[in-house]
């Protein structure tokens, strides 16, 4: 996938309740860059590869997008694994899982 989605912003995650905790670009080609982030209270963690996924399970083509896991309970149960479009489509999905 040539084109990356920037999705977590500093500001996106401040507006979210959310706190930065690591941000790194591979060291192995294509150089894919991977990030977490922690709620406040440290049960919820995001994380996440800005490059995505560029087809589906079925070989359908993907727009650009972001792969993100989100976890519960101090990192220790998952509740979504999938990918995003959009800043929209976390807002929605961490609706879903509180």
């Amino acid at each position: 996938m040539s084109e990356f989605l920037k999705i977590f912003t500093p500001e996106f995650l401040d507006e979210i309740g959310f706190t930065l905790i690591s941000e790194t670009k591979s060291t192995f080609k294509p150089y894919q860059i991977y990030g977490k982030a922690k709620d406040r209270i440290g049960l919820t963690h995001i994380y996440w590869n800005e490059e995505g996924n560029s087809v589906t399970y079925f070989g359908k083509e993907l727009e650009p997008n972001n792969s993100i896991s989100i976890r519960k309970d101090g990192d220790t149960r998952t509740v979504f694994n999938g990918y995003v479009f959009s800043q929209d489509d976390v807002r929605k999905i961490l609706s879903l899982t509180w």
